[in-house]
C-alpha cells in the first residue's frame, strides 16, 4: 500500500533541478479555483465516504507500484480527505521521489462519481508514467492531454474492473453505440462525463457531449490544458475506446 503523508519542500525541488526555481512545477488536474467554498464536508452528495476514498487510492497505488519500482522511484500518494480543495496534483523531483495529492473536496463534488474520482487519480498517475508528449522532458512529466488520454485508458479500466461501482449514471443511446454491452466501457464514459460537467462549471462553458466532438486541428501539440472542455471529453473517449489522440490538442 502506497499511503504516506509527505510534504516535499519547494527548495528541495529547486535543488534537485539544478537550482532552477521554475524547473519543476506541480501538475494539477485543473486550474486553481475557489470551489472549496462549496464543499459538503460532512455529507457528500455523491455518496463518497472516507473508506471509499481510501479504497480507490489504494487501487491506483497498487496498480502503479510495479511501474514506480521499474523507474527506481518512491511513489507517495497523499490522502487528504479532510482538505476541501477541489483539485489533485502530482510532482516528480528528479531524485527518485514522486508525490500525488488527492483531496476530499474533489472526491465529494456532486458531479464526481466514485469512478470519476478514480479518473482524476489516473490523470495524476499518468502525469508521472503516461509517456510523451511531455510538459517537462527532463523530468518525464506527461502533458495534460496525454495524462487524460492514458488515465482514461489502461489505468481507469483496471480500477473499474476492481472497484465494481454500482453508482447510477446517465447512459445515452450514443454511449451504448460506442460501448455496446461492455459495462466497464459505459462506466468509464460515465465517469468522464461527470468530470466534463465539473470542468464546464469551472470554465463557465457548455457541458461537453460525446456527440459533438471538438473540430479544432492544432498546428502544434498542446502540452498545457486543451483549450476546450469538449477537447478533454474527446480525449477521455479516445482513451476509453483506444482510439487516436484527438487533434484538438495532439499534432499527428
Amino acid at each position: 500500500m502506497l499511503r504516506v503523508l509527505l510534504t516535499l519542500w519547494v527548495a528541495v525541488f529547486a535543488f534537485a533541478c539544478g537550482g532552477e526555481a521554475n524547473a519543476q512545477q506541480k501538475q494539477q488536474f485543473m486550474p486553481d479555483n475557489d470551489l472549496y467554498k462549496e464543499d459538503t464536508q460532512f455529507y457528500a452528495l455523491n455518496g463518497m465516504t472516507e473508506q471509499l476514498f481510501t479504497h480507490i487510492i489504494q487501487l491506483g497505488g497498487d496498480l502503479y507500484a510495479p511501474i514506480a519500482q521499474q523507474w527506481g522511484e518512491n511513489l507517495y500518494i497523499n490522502e487528504m480527505y479532510n482538505d476541501s480543495t477541489v483539485n489533485a496534483s502530482a510532482w516528480r523531483d528528479g531524485r527518485g521521489n514522486t508525490e500525488i495529492r488527492m483531496y476530499g473536496g474533489m472526491a465529494r463534488r456532486q458531479e464526481v462519481l466514485p469512478l470519476s474520482f478514480a479518473l482524476v487519480l489516473c490523470h495524476e498517475l499518468s502525469h508521472l508514467y503516461g509517456g510523451s508528449p511531455y510538459i517537462e522532458p527532463r523530468l518525464y512529466v506527461s502533458a495534460e492531454g496525454q495524462s487524460d488520454y492514458m488515465g482514461a485508458g489502461w489505468c481507469l479500466r483496471n480500477i473499474a474492473e476492481k472497484l465494481m461501482d454500482s453508482t447510477a449514471f446517465p447512459v445515452t443511446a450514443y454511449m451504448k453505440q460506442l460501448c455496446g454491452s461492455d459495462r466497464i466501457c459505459l462506466q468509464r464514459l460515465g465517469a468522464a462525463n461527470g468530470l466534463g460537467t465539473l470542468l464546464a462549471r469551472l470554465s463557465n462553458s457548455p457541458v461537453p457531449r460525446y456527440e459533438t466532438p471538438d473540430q479544432t486541428v492544432v498546428s502544434r501539440t498542446e502540452v498545457s490544458y486543451p483549450k476546450t472542455t469538449q477537447c478533454r471529453l474527446d480525449t477521455y473517449r479516445a482513451g476509453t475506446l483506444n482510439q487516436a489522440r484527438p487533434r484538438c490538442w495532439f499534432k499527428n
